[in-house]
């Protein structure tokens, strides 16, 4: 079965659908990336992703946009995107079975080209569109029927978390798998970077961008020498940081990582946050690589109240869950830095929590037998 994943960003990185493709591959299934780099402007380049089970090979559409300026900001370069996606799709249809599309963006036409070239049709929901990104009031109620209609038509649905169900009540999938974001397990473990051992590092490598307090973390460590904040990624904040990281001598900005290098960074410090802003929709619901990360490398965790998985941080106390402002993150990290003696508990209590109910060999099996039903 030969298989086409469609992304509305450059796959460089995006560890899920690495993850997913890497599972795939090594289950003996032939699959290839179409691709949306926002950074230029071309009509398509070819390369390859190297993943575990091989090189595989992705088409790159160039279609100059913003990161996280939603559909107001990014409706004309949205519009071509899924022109060249269907004229894409459509010249290349001896090339694949299925066609894979990660979230609404690429789902609205993939699922078109599926029904008129009868193909298989699988949607990967990775946020909920409508909740998630800048949609105008005025096409919401639009979005919401074409999503709902996408997800009773799909051959199956994947979301990540079980909280999700809520946000697709409505629907009727023929087949809902629950694929949780979570790192694959090595057996070598991470390897260390060697940082200071007498400063406690906090670290978030990600999208970097507002809603997610990156400048307040920053303003906390410029005025306490004790801590260090390792950063890495990518968006709006790149030059910030970059220009702040050369100020300090206790900021470290690292750009764009792949998604080894981010594991073996997060391994190296002592406290990661997963924080974003409760007042969007899709946050309520979400389901951070942070949260998954942390708990596979046995580091406290900091999220903000009614965001995802804070519910589960506070109930094995594996980290602080603040409100969602600066005064509570600085006494947060206060409070996880007098928690020092419990670290050890406290990675022991994550990593079993990790193999127990969130471990990737878990979600590889959800992800294959969704295939198999295929």
């Amino acid at each position: 079965m030969r298989i086409i994943f469609v992304r509305s960003n450059p796959v460089d990185p995006d560890s899920r659908v690495e993850k997913e493709v890497n599972s795939l591959v090594e289950a003996g299934y032939k699959v290839e990336i179409l691709a949306w780099d926002r950074s230029s402007k071309y009509r398509i380049k070819e390369s390859y992703v190297k993943l575990e089970s091989g090189d595989v090979k992705i088409y790159r559409l160039g279609i100059p946009a913003s990161y996280g300026g939603g559909m107001r900001k990014n409706l004309w370069p949205l519009v071509q995107f899924q022109m060249r996606v269907f004229s894409w799709l459509i010249k290349n249809k001896q090339r694949y079975d299925v066609i894979h599309a990660c979230d609404f963006d690429t789902a609205f036409i993939s699922n078109k080209v599926a029904k008129q070239l009868k193909k298989k049709f699988v949607y990967d929901i990775f946020d909920y569109y409508v909740d998630a990104f800048g949609v105008p009031n005025k096409l919401k109620s639009y979005v919401i029927n074409q999503d709902h209609e996408i997800i009773n038509g799909a051959d199956a649905v994947i979301i990540c978390t079980d909280k999700r169900r809520e946000q697709i009540k409505g629907t009727s999938p023929k087949y809902l798998a629950v694929i949780h974001n979570t790192p694959a397990y090595q057996e070598d473990g991470f390897q260390k970077l060697d940082l200071n051992p007498d400063k406690t590092k906090l670290v978030y490598v990600g999208i970097l961008g507002n809603g997610r307090f990156i400048k307040e973390i920053v303003e906390i460590v410029k005025r306490n020498p004790q801590y260090e904040f390792h950063v890495g990624g990518f968006g709006e904040y790149e030059d910030y940081l970059e220009a702040v990281a050369n100020k300090y001598s206790n900021i470290y900005f690292y750009g764009k990582l792949p998604y080894h290098k981010t594991l073996e960074l997060e391994n190296s410090c002592d406290i990661m946050t997963a924080i974003y802003d409760p007042k969007v929709p899709n946050h309520y619901y979400s389901a951070p690589n942070k949260f998954y990360e942390g708990l596979m490398l046995g580091k406290p965790l900091i999220m903000a109240e009614n965001t995802g998985m804070d519910a589960t941080i506070a109930k094995y106390r594996i980290g602080e869950v603040i409100e969602y402002n600066m005064v509570n993150l600085e006494a947060a990290i206060e409070k996880l830095v007098e928690r020092k003696f419990e670290w050890g508990n406290i990675s022991t209590k994550m990593k079993n929590l990790y193999k127990e109910k969130y471990s990737w060999d878990e979600m590889e099996l959800r992800l294959i037998n969704l295939y198999k039903y295929l």
